[in-house]
């Protein structure tokens, strides 16, 4: 007697079955909403040209693909750069949709480091201390 078992009959199964469709879907969607450049690798939104542009005038994208940064962090990026590398002043015009794309689209990660480690776990101290 070969009866066919729906996944109705598995509500546990049917929960997981669930989770995983809204995954694909929702990785498809980042996928499709971040179509990246073929040769800096930069995310293709409002300003890309601009930070392509001027950045890539003198360093490869990947300085900027591989940092992140709130917009004051990407501008005080850009101010030490321009004292220290030579980049000129940058008009409010070209700066602010720079600043822009780079917040939007390379913006502040979520901490990554571990926490501390509590102070029983750690290994004892071998030195002396100098007080």
């Amino acid at each position: 007697m070969d009866r066919f078992v729906s996944i109705r009959h598995f509500p546990a199964y049917r929960s997981v079955a669930v989770f995983l469709v809204a995954l694909i879907l929702l990785f498809s969607s980042n996928a499709q909403s971040q179509q990246l450049e073929a040769t800096t690798g930069l995310i293709i939104s409002d300003g890309w040209q601009l930070v392509e542009q001027t950045c890539t005038r003198c360093h490869s994208a990947q300085i900027i693909t591989q940092n992140s940064g709130s917009r004051e962090v990407w501008q005080s990026r850009i101010i030490w750069v321009q004292q220290t590398q030579g980049l000129e002043q940058l008009s409010p015009e070209i700066l602010d949709p720079i600043l822009d794309y780079l917040a939007q689209n390379y913006g502040q990660k979520a901490a990554t480091r571990r926490l501390d480690l509590k102070e029983h776990l750690l290994p004892s101290n071998p030195y002396p201390t100098i007080d």
